[in-house]
């Protein structure tokens, strides 16, 4: 695989608290520079980055419920319709992970057909926190209520927050079986290396979600506490 092409199979991500606008511009200008495949950015800053990036091919992306996911529906409703009127290619969102270890399948599923119809055709993916499972049967059935319900996108983690878990190629695996062929899989935390991308690549995701993005490109190792 090229630089180019992987490139294409990275979504650069930028979601500290603390972000300035000055380095928020740098990260998009970076995301052009390496022809990543989107812009991973916190809401407040889609509409800088929808203007930044208009016409490089670089889409926008953002997140919502990052690492904890227990606003209600209509809460998550009205965050996926903001980041779309403000120009959002595509959004994460954190499932409400307390519905699933307290059984309540009907409540995860309805939640996710509820997102998945206010996204409006737009790309949604579920970040599923695995490290709340405790076997592969339970990872395996949350991904597949997700991809039943609609969800078109299934992710390892969203690689924020208490239950965040480094993405291995035996979960993304796990996740590419779970779900049928058109349900997609994405790979987050602390992928900082060449090595890791290509292994989480080969495993069955179709992009990677990491604040490494240019240091995988570039050959050389990535911050061990970045996304």
């Amino acid at each position: 695989m090229t630089k180019t092409e992987l490139a294409r199979h990275l979504q650069f991500t930028l979601v500290s608290p603390n972000a300035t606008r000055e380095m928020i511009e740098t990260h998009l200008d970076q995301c052009v520079q390496y022809g990543f495949d989107a812009a991973m950015i916190a809401m407040c800053w889609v509409p800088l980055a929808r203007e930044r990036l208009q016409g490089t091919g670089v889409k926008v992306a953002t997140c919502i419920s990052l690492g904890l996911g227990h606003e209600t529906i209509h809460a998550k409703i009205g965050l996926i319709r903001e980041c779309l009127a403000l120009g959002a290619d595509e959004i994460d969102y954190e499932p409400n992970m307390g519905f699933f270890l307290s059984g309540m399948d009907d409540e995860f599923a309805e939640e996710a057909r509820q997102v998945f119809k206010a996204a409006a055709g737009r790309p949604v993916k579920a970040m599923l926190e695995l490290g709340y499972l405790k076997n592969a049967e339970q990872k395996r059935h949350a991904a597949q209520l997700l991809d039943q319900a609609g969800i078109p996108w299934v992710k390892n983690s969203s690689g924020f927050g208490p239950a965040a878990i480094v993405a291995t190629p035996g979960d993304i695996r796990l996740l590419r079986e779970a779900v049928r062929p058109v349900c997609k899989v994405k790979a987050s935390g602390k992928v900082n290396t060449y090595e890791k991308a290509i292994a989480l690549l080969d495993a069955g995701a179709e992009l990677i979600g990491t604040s490494s993005a240019p240091q995988i490109i570039d050959g050389i190792e990535g911050s061990k506490d970045g996304y």
